[in-house]
């Protein structure tokens, strides 16, 4: 068929449906625009608009694809024709300028800030951390990618940052300062790419209103300690043991995570000693083993779980847990506010499983006279020396050993009433007596 300039859509459909080899068929008023009608591989036409012009520099001819019917109309056709002519009439080549703005459109793809989550996700999967600690970061990271998420990471200002952090602070002041931190460790990523100078959510002290974390509730006096003691004691038994973590709890004074998921593996019945690694740590690598001399009395807790869970892996075994088949964490919560204990009042709002580690802090100090650092040792946090160095949780053994038994002696002596008054003071104590 011949080649007639085609004007309206109703000619172009009707060009395509007859069309049996590759033919271009003009535009008519148009100078070098034409739709291209081919047929694939299953005999279907297939039309693409092109537009074939002079470059302005080297004098080719170029055909350069415009779009294809009919997701590309004629319509469209003709404004980028007249688009092209523009360029063109400013000495710009058309194609080269589509290639140009596809690269700028693929690297603002790239500098949002969404690009650079990812990036920090994959750091952090890569420290293999607690998955308390995976938890956290998404909840932080929710209100990020829902505000900024598709934002270039150069578009994002200090005045933004206050302002999107404020309004999460409305309601809950402690996730706003979370989110920040994680919101900077982001932009700390893009700014360690060279994207951008300088990092938008750093300093921005006395901008943000402040957060002081509450302390988690717990009991410091001997006599009370002594009826929350008793309490526990007198819990019935459980298929969820919760009586004998409690116990392990106030011998121990480890994390209550680590001792729900305490392992038959990692106790020496022999040696009297717990050694794991605190679910804490994580990857990190400034956190180490941690070894927990046990006392007669936690022996005597373990050999009597041994006869019960001994066959398992963990010593608190629960079978009815999917993933981690101990008893969970939140369980030890619920017994301690519960009526079964402190005279059906429970111990909500008085003491905590995270308390015992306090409670023996400072009952170990005042009443036993250890000092700081042989108790920050035992409950796993580093010290670090006037040199700078941090001591290990390996040094003080023998001391450590021996503090333990003191205190589950001491235990035992509160859990009879035995109840005295001497306070010992610490050095820093003691110095400002001195002085007044």
């Amino acid at each position: 068929m011949s080649k007639q300039p085609i004007k309206t859509d109703s000619q172009l459909k009707k060009a395509i449906k007859d069309t049996t080899k590759t033919t271009a068929y003009p535009i008519a008023g148009y100078s070098g625009l034409e739709i291209n009608v081919r047929l694939n591989a299953k005999g279907q036409p297939v039309a693409d608009f092109r537009h074939r012009y002079t470059h302005p520099i080297t004098g080719k001819r170029p055909y350069m694809t415009l779009g294809t019917y009919p997701a590309f109309t004629l319509e469209q056709a003709r404004q980028a024709y007249n688009d092209n002519l523009a360029l063109l009439g400013r000495d710009i080549d058309p194609i080269e300028h589509r290639q140009a703005e596809k690269q700028k459109e693929l690297a603002d793809r790239l500098n949002t800030l969404q690009f650079f989550i990812n990036e920090w996700i994959e750091q952090q999967q890569a420290k293999n951390l607690t998955p308390k600690t995976y938890k956290n970061y998404r909840e932080w990271l929710a209100p990020i990618q829902s505000q900024f998420s598709q934002t270039r990471v150069t578009d994002i200002k200090p005045s933004d940052v206050i302002r999107f952090i404020k309004d999460i602070q409305k309601t809950h002041p402690a996730k706003g300062l979370e989110v920040k931190k994680v919101l900077k460790a982001i932009l700390q990523v893009a700014k360690a790419n060279g994207v951008i100078e300088y990092n938008p959510a750093s300093d921005l002290q006395g901008t943000l209103k402040p957060h002081k974390k509450s302390h988690r509730p717990a009991i410091t006096t001997p006599a009370e300690y002594g009826r929350l003691l008793n309490d526990i004691d007198s819990l019935d038994d459980s298929p969820l043991f919760q009586k004998e973590i409690l116990q392990l709890l106030a011998l121990t004074f480890a994390r209550i995570g680590d001792i729900c998921a305490m392992k038959w593996s990692d106790i020496n019945l022999f040696t009297k000693q717990w050694e794991f690694r605190p679910q804490k740590a994580g990857g990190r690598d400034d956190m180490t083993d941690l070894i927990i001399p046990l006392a007669p009395q936690a022996i005597a807790i373990l050999e009597s779980m041994k006869a019960k869970t001994g066959g398992y892996e963990y010593v608190f075994y629960n079978a009815r847990r999917k993933e981690h088949k101990h008893t969970h964490t939140q369980e030890i919560n619920k017994i301690l506010n519960s009526p079964a204990m402190n005279d059906s009042k429970g111990y909500k709002d008085i003491h905590s499983p995270h308390g015992f580690r306090a409670s023996a802090k400072t009952m170990l100090m005042e009443r036993l006279g250890y000092d700081e650092l042989i108790t920050e040792l035992q409950l796993g946090h580093r010290m670090v020396n006037s040199y700078g160095r941090a001591y290990s949780r390996m040094d003080m053994l023998d001391q450590r050993t021996q503090m333990m038994n003191d205190w589950a002696n001491y235990l035992d002596q509160l859990r009879a009433g035995k109840v005295d008054n001497v306070i010992y003071l610490t050095p820093s104590q003691t110095t400002k007596a001195s002085n007044e």
